[in-house]
């Protein structure tokens, strides 16, 4: 087993790393607001740096935001704090990028994911699939002679609940677009 220094060990454990050799380090969600600017390839370099560090992104959300010159881009990917951090420290020095902002967990953010979930829907069975969807928070969207689009718009764990729910009612398809955050009491500057 390799000995470390006591500077080393609070790097290490600071950095949510192992310091046991064999230990896995343990991985951690992360959301990342990013602006950048609002120009072809510009979204396509700040998703490869994830790739080069081998981190999946589990959404990513992009739109132009009030400066029609630049799009912010919400990313949430999975991985140690020492990948993310590399990423980070990367992304930050692409000449495309304005500003990146991490939240970290218990910081007052707003967060929000649009869910579009298809349910089958039979006539028989229509009211009471709009009446679950509806109970739930969603609205309807669309309906045919088969089946019924409804939309949910709330955090990630209460589209993962909804989408637990209906999958038991004839859940058909599901589409989200990744989550979406702002802080609540601070701005991103450029």
């Amino acid at each position: 087993m390799p000995t470390f220094t006591q500077q080393q060990l609070l790097r290490k454990r600071a950095n949510g790393e192992t310091v046991l050799a064999d230990a896995p380090e343990t991985p951690q969600t992360h959301v990342l607001s990013i602006l950048i600017e609002n120009h072809a390839g510009a979204l396509n370099r700040v998703v490869n740096l994830f790739s080069a560090r081998n981190l999946n992104l589990d959404s990513v959300s992009v739109g132009t935001t009030e400066d029609p010159t630049t799009s912010r881009l919400t990313v949430v990917t999975t991985g140690s704090r020492r990948q993310v951090r590399q990423a980070v420290r990367l992304v930050r020095q692409l000449l495309d990028v304005l500003a990146l902002d991490e939240f970290a967990p218990g910081e007052p953010v707003v967060e929000r994911e649009l869910c579009l979930a298809k349910l089958a829907a039979t006539a028989a069975e229509r009211s009471g699939v709009l009446e679950l969807a509806r109970g739930l928070g969603a609205s309807v969207v669309h309906a045919d002679r088969e089946a019924v689009t409804v939309e949910l718009t709330g955090g990630a764990s209460e589209i993962d609940a909804f989408i637990e729910v209906v999958s038991e009612h004839g859940l058909l398809e599901v589409a989200r677009s990744g989550r979406l955050a702002l802080h609540r009491q601070r701005h991103l500057a450029l």
